[in-house]
């Protein structure tokens, strides 16, 4: 005879936490995840077929074969095979150590999250930050399975962010934790040294190492250069000629006189031109003064006051006479041969000599007859070394 078993019964001593499991926070493991949530992991065909009396060794196997992390999903709101085993480990509650062996594992990474995940629902304050802190290093790709039931792509780094930021994820409601720097003040924490730090120091260094070589590098080269420059000999006629007093000698010795100065205009030549073109503006300021209309009929009603006002006699036309044509023609034919005449006339004649080409050349006969005194050469020479004026 067997005692009668209820399926009902049989399903609670399955999904029964294990006796020897210790509170946590004065309450069972299991109950750290909602009741709702946990009734759709008991439902699931995963949980009946490879959870049911499962070991933590076996756990491990499970955990190797995870392909994605997440929630409920879908729209009968399934949980995932990471969600199953998260509650299995709850329910089994595993020793510390292979927790910390979950974290470690490298070569598996959804090991790791699973591992994470439970440290972050059962682990002290302290252990959390200490623990899940190493993981912002792992920068992994892994795939997050959303509500939609479609895959998002997510890293390790960002995962654990959220369990240390956030009040609830894949579904389940954190429990909270106070932030580092209370943690820190109260000594319970030492302060986290990012890895980038190091990073940062390693190019700092090399930065200032740089910046020394090169400071190093410009000293020598400037201690290279200075004997150089100091026992330099100056080559006077080379330096009298850089300086420009090449340029003033020949200056001096009238070399540069053929060049011509600019043309000067002959004050009667310029007044007849001017002449010629006041007349030629006033001329033609006349004729288009008597083609406007505005004039035209000024001098219509004139006429017609001065003939006494009679209306039948026609006004002027607005052609211009063939005897008026051929005057305007005759006097532009004029204006150009005057215009021509002035300018052969200014070209043909020669300019006189200016005031200037004189004293230059009466210098220069001078200079020419007169004896130079070696001893003022001498000091001319000195002078011109120094920059200074020639004695005369």
């Amino acid at each position: 005879w067997l005692p009668h078993t209820s399926p009902r019964r049989s399903r609670a001593m399955a999904n029964a936490t294990d006796p020897l499991a210790r509170t946590v926070r004065g309450m069972d493991p299991q109950n750290l995840m909602e009741r709702i949530t946990r009734d759709k992991v008991y439902a699931m065909t995963y949980w009946k077929e490879k959870c049911f009396a499962v070991s933590a060794e076996a756990l491990v196997d499970l955990a190797v074969e995870l392909r994605a992390c997440g929630g409920i999903y879908g729209g009968n709101n399934r949980a995932t095979e990471f969600l199953c085993l998260t509650l299995k480990l709850l329910q089994i509650q595993p020793e510390k150590e292979i927790i910390l062996e979950f974290i470690k594992n490298e070569d598996h990474k959804y090991v790791r999250l699973l591992g994470a995940f439970y440290m972050r629902l059962v682990g002290k304050p302290t252990d959390v930050y200490q623990y899940l802190e190493p993981l912002l290093n792992d920068y992994r790709k892994v795939r997050y399975r959303s509500k939609d039931g479609k895959y998002v792509l997510t890293h390790v780094d960002e995962f654990v962010n959220n369990l240390l930021t956030k009040d609830q994820f894949c579904d389940v409601s954190l429990p909270r934790i106070p932030h580092r720097q209370t943690l820190e003040a109260a000594g319970a924490l030492e302060p986290r040294v990012s890895a980038l730090e190091e990073d940062i120091a390693d190019l700092e260094e090399q930065l200032e190492q740089a910046v020394d070589d090169a400071f190093k590098r410009e000293m020598k080269m400037d201690v290279d250069d200075e004997p150089a420059s100091t026992g330099r000999k100056i080559d006077v006629t080379n330096a009298a000629e850089a300086s420009g007093a090449g340029v003033k000698r020949r200056r001096e010795d009238g070399e540069l006189d053929d060049i011509a100065p600019a043309p000067k205009f002959d004050a009667k030549t310029s007044a007849r031109r001017d002449d010629d073109g006041n007349r030629h503006r006033r001329r033609s300021r006349s004729r288009s003064r008597s083609r406007s209309p505005r004039h035209r009929r000024g001098d219509s009603r004139d006429r017609g006051h001065r003939d006494g006002g009679s209306r039948g006699r026609r006004s002027r036309s607005r052609s211009r006479s063939p005897r008026h044509q051929r005057r305007d023609a005759r006097e532009d034919d004029r204006r150009y041969d005057d215009v021509r005449s002035s300018r052969d006339r200014f070209q043909g004649e020669k300019l006189p000599p200016t005031k200037e080409k004189k004293e230059k050349k009466e210098k220069k006969e001078k200079k020419a007859t007169a004896v130079v005194d070696p001893e003022i050469a001498e000091a001319n020479a000195i002078r011109a070394k120094l920059g200074l004026k020639p004695l005369k």
